[in-house]
């Protein structure tokens, strides 16, 4: 018996010593999922084994709004009132961005209730016979989803709004970078999109203007903007004729190391860039195909802006020959990229460059560039197989230079040598001929 009581003090005191498992809850309902118009309803959260701030929001306030934006609990039950404001469907969410559970862990979740607000009965009186009783019927939703008004900002559209009407046209001046559309419900049970400030680019711009009636039929506005275009600024560059492009969000990406600048051309004012390290302005222009490159413009003068990106350096590359080096392009970026390559030397010619057919699986390409971030100009050579530059030894051109000059001056020598001894040839054969005779 005394063994028996033992074990039993033994089992009791090993019970105290377990630790509770803290279980974290989290929970949102409310007391009803309809209501009435007019009428609250409650919203209950309860929190177990944590603590911390809740934040209440609703989806859309004008249909149901909460009695507060934010709760603190600490393992309890918080009741939150929400009122039917207007016919709709709203939802309630409860965000714990700022609760810490007991157990020491943070806790982010969101919950949601979804609340119906209907709208009032509509009572009538009971006409037959003596009963005072009244029969009480809900008013049926509205179907009407018209606009009263359609209008824009310091604007006129073109056609006289008819609420049938479904299709408006507006021209907008040019430079203009946003317009401001209003409008007017026909029934205010009905919702509304489509409205407020947007953005305008070139060309057409068209504006959907969605009115949803209270029964959930929909009818669409459409504005079709045309963004008026100023007259054209036209340059010539050689004999041929290119439109300057006005607007930065019409001009193809360029580097992050050229900022926005505005820049005037005559009496024009254009977005273009600027590069600190360079001290180029550059703007964009479009030739008679449509195809828009960068030019470094100064003083009315335009000069072709090449800027590439290789294995992250970015790089302008020049027109500049390589004396020796034949010249070839190599296709990058669905452009073909004037460039000269290391060919073999022919001593009879004088010369490095041959026919295409001695540089045929020639992998490498030489040309000047200066690189944009730091403005400085090196020989680089492109790699086409691996795709990637590196700056060009210059002392290697200098030598096959020197070497160059080195056999020039031994052909030379070569020729005048026999040169020689063919004059001193032909000297003894005629002295010869007149000793005989």
């Amino acid at each position: 018996m005394r063994k028996k009581l033992c074990l039993l003090w033994v089992f009791i005191i090993s019970i105290s010593f377990i630790p509770r498992v803290l279980a974290y809850t989290f929970e949102v309902s409310a007391t009803s999922n309809s209501v009435t118009v007019g009428n609250t309803i409650t919203m209950n959260i309860k929190v177990t084994d944590a603590a911390g701030k809740f934040a209440i929001s609703s989806s859309d306030a004008s249909i149901v709004s909460v009695s507060t934006g934010s709760v603190w609990i600490d393992n309890a039950t918080q009741s939150v009132t929400l009122k039917a404001n207007k016919v709709g469907t709203a939802t309630i969410y409860v965000n714990a961005n700022d609760v810490t559970t007991y157990a020491g862990d943070n806790v982010s979740i969101t919950k949601q209730v979804k609340i119906t607000v209907n709208p009032k009965p509509v009572v009538s009186n009971n006409q037959g016979g003596n009963s005072n009783t009244t029969v009480i019927t809900p008013r049926a939703k509205s179907s009407n989803n018209y606009l009263s008004s359609l209008t824009i900002d310091n604007l006129k559209l073109n056609e006289k709004f008819d609420k049938e009407k479904l299709e408006y046209t507006l021209d907008i001046p040019a430079e203009t970078e946003k317009i401001k559309i209003n409008a007017q419900l026909a029934d205010s049970n009905a919702s509304l999109t489509g409205t407020g400030e947007v953005k305008v680019s070139s060309g057409v711009n068209t504006f959907d203007v969605v009115v949803t009636a209270e029964n959930g039929s929909k009818r669409t506005y459409k504005i079709k903007a045309t963004l008026l275009e100023l007259e054209p600024l036209k340059v010539t560059i050689g004999n041929d004729e290119y439109t300057v492009i006005r607007r930065r969000k019409d001009l193809p990406a360029i580097s992050e190391y050229n900022t926005e600048k505005d820049i005037v051309i005559g009496e024009n004012t254009i977005e273009g860039y600027y590069n600190e390290k360079l001290k180029y302005e550059l703007v964009g222009l479009k030739d008679k195909n449509g195809k828009i490159n960068y030019y470094i413009y100064d003083n009315d003068k335009y000069k072709l802006y090449s800027e590439y990106t290789f294995n992250g350096t970015t790089l302008q590359i020049l027109d500049k020959k390589v004396d020796g080096y034949k010249k070839v392009t190599f296709a990058y970026d669905n452009d073909r990229i004037t460039s000269y390559q290391e060919v073999k030397m022919d001593l009879v010619k004088n010369t490095y460059a041959l026919d295409n057919n001695d540089i045929v699986g020639n992998q490498f390409y030489l040309f000047y560039a200066k690189n944009v971030e730091t403005g400085k100009e090196y020989l680089y050579q492109y790699d086409a197989l691996e795709k990637t530059v590196q700056r060009y030894n210059i002392e290697v051109l200098d030598m096959y230079k020197d070497t160059k000059n080195k056999y020039y001056i031994i052909i030379l020598a070569c020729i005048l040598v026999i040169g020689v001894l063919l004059v001193s040839l032909s000297g003894i054969l005629i002295h010869k001929k007149k000793k005989q005779k």
